[in-house]
């Protein structure tokens, strides 16, 4: 288990080294120049005062010195100054990121209250009346893109009926319709996946023998079937939460939600490029965090295939 946990710790690094590479390119090879974001409020900037600003954010060094020099801060927490506010990113991120994280959460929340009572009746009802009508309903649920379920509740809960607010934090109820925005369409896709893997194990040998001995249906789909289907759920649920903890903005920004999703909006329409690489370097880090400790679990869910047995495939 030690050279398992080792090796999956090492891969971890080796992407995360991997994302700062982009991340900083990303910012090298946006277009524009960070020089006349800077110096946005200076009328006509003379070259002195352009050399002095290339200066002053390391852009006249060569672009190696500067990478290793920008990892170098990040590793000490320093991920620069906005160019906007003249803040330190990192408080800034400090700040935002536990409430894109409470949305997450609240998303999460949501997804599984959806997806697992969904999945498990449409597989026991396979091929019947039931299962038709919740396929729909997934279907239906995963073609709205989640801006459009936001926008519907904001018009109905909010706007007609004033039962929830539509803007900002500080409440469970703000936490509400962003979260259903999110957790509706991503439930339901869990939903799917949940009954497929409960189909694939349902029809397999050793099921169908405890099915003859007399064991109870119920036993049966704790046991047998369910044992064996959550690896590659919990692989898809690590995926998800990686994918809304990242892809939140749109949510954040149309309900005002104060995250860092709607913080990176912003700065991408200023071109504030610390902002972007810092959003886009911690992202990546709690992705890759999250994926880790999802492939730790395996080691006890299903610890003969993950570890014993040597493999290390999702």
């Amino acid at each position: 288990m030690i050279k398992y946990i080792s090796k999956k710790i090492l891969m971890s690094i080796l992407v995360i080294l991997g994302v700062s590479v982009l991340t900083f390119a990303m910012g090298r090879l946006a277009p524009g120049d960070p020089v006349d974001t800077v110096l946005a409020g200076t009328k006509n900037p003379s070259p002195e005062e352009i050399a002095s600003a290339r200066a002053y954010l390391g852009l006249d060094e060569p672009a190696v010195v500067q990478y290793f020099k920008w990892l170098g801060h990040a590793l000490n927490g320093d991920l620069g100054l906005s160019y906007q506010s003249g803040k330190p990113v990192s408080q800034e991120l400090a700040v935002r990121i536990p409430h894109t994280m409470l949305l997450t959460l609240g998303s999460v929340a949501v997804m599984l209250i959806i997806a697992f009572p969904f999945g498990i009746a449409s597989a026991l009802n396979h091929n019947r009346l039931g299962d038709y009508a919740l396929r729909m309903i997934n279907v239906l649920a995963i073609s709205i893109p989640s801006f459009c379920i936001g926008i519907l509740m904001i018009l109905y809960f909010g706007v007609r009926q004033k039962w929830l607010p539509v803007m900002g934090s500080g409440s469970f109820q703000h936490l509400v319709m962003p979260s259903l925005s999110i957790g509706i369409g991503t439930g339901a896709a869990l939903a799917r996946l949940i009954r497929s893997q409960l189909l694939t194990h349902m029809e397999s040998e050793h099921v169908t023998a405890a099915r003859v001995f007399g064991v109870k249906r119920a036993l049966i789909l704790r046991n047998h079937v369910l044992k064996n289907a959550i690896p590659p759920i919990l692989t898809n649920i690590g995926l998800t939460i990686g994918g809304m903890l990242g892809g939140s903005a749109i949510i954040e920004t149309l309900f005002s939600w104060p995250g860092a999703g709607s913080y990176v909006v912003k700065a991408i329409y200023a071109r504030d490029y610390p902002v972007i690489q810092a959003y886009a370097l911690v992202m990546a880090v709690i992705y890759i965090v999250i994926n880790f400790l999802i492939e730790l679990s395996y080691c006890f869910t299903m610890p003969s295939v993950y570890v014993l047995g040597g493999s290390d495939e999702n």
